[in-house]
């Protein structure tokens, strides 16, 4: 509380280092009308009368607007343009497992400090879109089912996670940690032998793979869609290869192919190895590395920014369906994003009828309190001035409104601070409310009664016994 008292200004009580963040709707933002339980539309603007008020109507001319009228588009060549570009379908979700969207953590640890630094009562749902904001402030928790897959969980900290052994090895060749494991190399060997017009080619990425009647172009090809694209259907892949018939391409292909990639393992004791395909690479990795890369996990957190590439296909559907529902809808949000903040020691009630948080659960100031002189003109002047700045509130019971000089406003804060401080006292007790567009509000109509301290006694009945204890009501939220 002394730390609080020194601070002695009313900097103390703005949001200007969560303006990033943009807290609430318009209303709720610093210098527009405030209300916290509804927020005002403009009047829409009278639309023009469709026709002149002219005591006659214009005749019809038939012939005239014949003239006229616009000549009808022609979207034969959008609708065909748009069956040539199909729309990526979204893979369906993994079967056996409960996900779950909660608050990353560290957005949760950003609002309790600075609803402890700058005491404002904020509604959860505006909390729940500064979430959905960015995908970086939420989790996706996948947890299995009884009969669900087993979770590949990457040890490296990239976030990877696959649902079979199959994935997770291929996606070694695009794992940022490859290079830890093996080293590649180029090697001189023979060109291919034999007369080549075509070479395939991927239109993904311009891969070369090889004429399609070399010995060699079905291994070619495998390797190159376990390497790069295994993360799409095989029959996806195959429909992007196509064949050219070009000199130069040919040529550079059979000067590719005159070269042979190896790879060597870095560990201790295994220098001299030498890996001549990807098949060989990846049952050295299974042998050798896998169990200490991946480790198989019944519940795993993974974060909203993570990327699709490092996903199971089932898993990245589950992400970007939930993700979107919770972004159109952020009250789904709202009980994780009570759990978080109870976590972090902050109350949740219910105020004007949404779910609040703030320093303190919102409450009626006893009528046996006593208060010091300035408190209770706090109390006074937010009981009559509710929804006003509390600029105008330190202004008016200091008789020191800020200037526009420098001298003007020293003298206005130093004025001020003495009830800065007491209004402090007073938010983390509830007694009064300061939103985050800093109005400040009294609460004592919408707090909690207080519970009857004496039950009352029971009835007795004709035949002399007690009558049935009536059915508790529960205490409304405060």
């Amino acid at each position: 509380m002394k730390e609080e008292k020194s601070q002695g200004n009313t900097n103390s009580l703005n949001l200007s280092d969560l303006a990033d963040f943009q807290f609430g709707p318009a209303w709720a933002r610093p210098g527009a009308a405030s209300s916290p339980a509804y927020t005002e539309r403009p009047a829409r603007e009278s639309r023009a009368p469709r026709r002149k008020e002219s005591g006659e109507r214009r005749p019809f001319n038939r012939d005239k607007r014949e003239g006229e009228r616009a000549p009808k588009r022609d979207t034969r060549r959008n609708e065909s343009r748009r069956e040539a570009r199909p729309q990526r379908e979204l893979p369906a979700p993994a079967e056996g497992f409960r996900v779950e969207l909660r608050p990353a953590n560290s957005i949760l640890e950003l609002f309790a400090s600075n609803i402890q630094k700058q005491k404002r009562a904020l509604p959860l749902i505006d909390l729940a879109r500064v979430v959905m904001g960015d995908k970086a402030r939420y989790d996706l928790v996948f947890m299995k089912m009884e009969d669900g897959p087993m979770l590949i969980h990457s040890t490296k900290g990239d976030q990877a996670c696959w649902l079979t052994e199959a994935e997770a090895t291929a996606y070694l060749w695009k794992a940022p940690w490859f290079a830890e494991l093996y080293t590649r190399e180029e090697i001189e060997i023979d060109a291919p032998n034999g007369s080549f017009n075509a070479v395939a080619v991927c239109s993904l990425g311009g891969e070369h793979i090889g004429p399609v009647t070399w010995h060699g172009y079905q291994a070619a090809l495998m390797n190159l869609y376990r390497s790069k694209y295994a993360t799409m259907p095989l029959d996806v892949f195959k429909n992007r290869i196509s064949v050219d018939k070009s000199e130069e391409t040919v040529a550079a292909w059979v000067q590719a192919a005159s070269h042979k990639t190896v790879w060597k393992p870095t560990r201790e004791g295994a220098a001299d190895t030498i890996l001549e395909d990807q098949r060989a690479v990846e049952a050295d990795f299974m042998a050798n590395h896998y169990s200490s890369v991946y480790e198989v996990v019944d519940k795993v957190f993974i974060n909203g920014s993570t990327p699709r590439a490092v996903l199971s296909p089932g898993i990245a559907a589950h992400m970007a369906i939930l993700s979107d529902k919770t972004r159109r809808f952020p009250q789904m949000l709202i009980p994780n994003l009570c759990h978080g903040m109870a976590r972090h020691h902050l109350p949740i009630y219910k105020w004007h009828g949404n779910h609040f948080t703030g320093p303190s659960r919102v409450r009626a100031l006893p009528e046996d309190t006593v208060l010091a002189d300035r408190m209770m003109a706090i109390m006074n002047w937010a009981k009559e001035n509710s929804g006003k700045k509390a600029d105008l509130m330190f202004a008016e019971l200091s008789g020191v409104p800020a200037g526009e000089d420098e001298a003007s406003r020293q003298a206005a804060t130093d004025a001020h601070a003495p009830y800065v401080a007491d209004m402090i006292w007073l938010l983390e007790q509830g007694y009064i409310v300061v939103t985050s567009d800093n109005a400040v509000w009294f609460p004592k109509g919408e707090a909690a009664p207080e519970p009857a301290t004496k039950p009352q006694p029971r009835k007795k009945n004709k035949k002399g016994k007690k009558a049935p204890a009536p059915q508790k009501q529960g205490t409304p939220e405060a």
